[in-house]
């Protein structure tokens, strides 16, 4: 069955039946003008919107609709993370071509009520409307963040040390293999290559890690979500606050099944690890003397969070490698929609 079999209206009823969590500040939901939620004190609202457009964000061939529904809730919630607040609500928008299965869009929205139950977000609405050709999904997420208490990419400065939570450039690598595997035979471990395809297709968004920050009272200076690589991304904080960076290349984070593809497969890690996008990882800066405090607590992260670099004077990106040569970086290298990748 098809959407021009179903109609739109028995589409909306069939789909919005398929989202089960549900939150007591929602006083109005799915099925009127506006949807009407209930605030918490001593908070602001904070606003976010992501768009996934088939072939430019996913290809329908190689991703699975319900980590589909997963990863368009997850990298809407990343955006939340970076700020330290909290998810509560969100409307999703669907362009839809008049033949897509409708069997996908269950599956599709399975994978959405899976990431609303974990991310404690209820979904209040959206719309339906048709694509000529593509189908694509947008989200807007609303949540709350303390008044005295949320980070922003302002307030970098020099002395300040550089962190990020996870491990990067596995979300790059998935694409690739996704992308090739009909043309390459890849080498090494199946278990690798399915660790590294599912950090792409399913991302999880930070937002233990961001809450666990807000409640240490560390001083966090400025905060990111990484989903356009390490590089861009550190550079919109850099070009935001005037500063520059200096990375150490042996303390950026690989995770082991990163690490055996890259090595039997005569890949150059360096270029995932500070350009691969949608990692989904938190890159923040701290105070100096809060190094300490972080460390005494950073089991209770719930991630690994490594210290990668410093913050300085200047302009740009300096790397030192492992005999403690530097390099400056390039016009940072990652995802630009409208550019492309370089």
């Amino acid at each position: 069955m098809n959407l021009a079999d179903l109609g739109e209206f028995n589409l909306i009823n069939r789909l919005q039946s398929r989202l089960k969590y549900r939150s007591k500040q929602v006083i109005q939901g799915i099925g009127d003008d506006c949807a009407v939620y209930a605030t918490a004190t001593g908070t602001y609202q904070i606003i976010s919107t992501d768009a996934l457009v088939e072939n430019v964000h996913f290809n329908l061939k190689t991703h699975p609709p319900e980590k589909l529904g997963l990863k368009a809730l997850a990298v809407n919630v990343s955006d939340i993370a970076a700020t330290g607040g909290i998810p509560r609500i969100a409307v999703i928008t669907l362009g839809l071509p008049k033949n897509f299965s409708v069997t996908f869009l269950d599956r599709f929205y399975s994978g959405l009520n899976k990431a609303s139950e974990q991310y404690k977000v209820a979904w209040v609405g959206g719309d339906t409307v048709s694509s000529p050709k593509h189908f694509f999904i947008n989200v807007t997420i609303l949540g709350e963040v303390k008044k005295n208490r949320f980070f922003t990419r302002k307030g970098a400065r020099a002395g300040d040390k550089i962190f990020v939570t996870g491990t990067l450039g596995d979300s790059a690598l998935g694409l690739k293999i996704l992308q090739s595997r009909t043309k390459i035979n890849w080498r090494g471990p199946a278990a690798s290559r399915k660790k590294l395809v599912q950090r792409h297709l399913a991302p999880t968004a930070r937002i233990k890690e961001s809450n666990w920050l807000v409640k240490s009272r560390l001083k966090v200076t400025a905060m990111i979500d990484i989903s356009d690589g390490l590089a861009q991304d550190l550079n919109q904080v850099l070009t935001t606050n005037g500063v520059a960076a200096t990375l150490q290349k042996s303390r950026l984070p690989a995770s082991r099944h990163f690490t055996v593809f890259c090595r039997d497969n005569n890949l150059n890690p360096l270029n995932y690890l500070l350009y691969g996008g949608e990692d989904y990882e938190l890159l923040f800066t701290l105070k100096a003397e809060d190094v300490y405090n972080l460390r005494e607590s950073i089991d209770k992260s719930g991630s690994p969070v490594t210290q990668i670099g410093e913050i300085r004077k200047g302009r740009g990106i300096t790397l030192i490698d492992d005999r403690g040569q530097s390099k400056t970086l390039s016009e940072p290298l990652g995802f630009n929609h409208f550019k492309g990748r370089r």
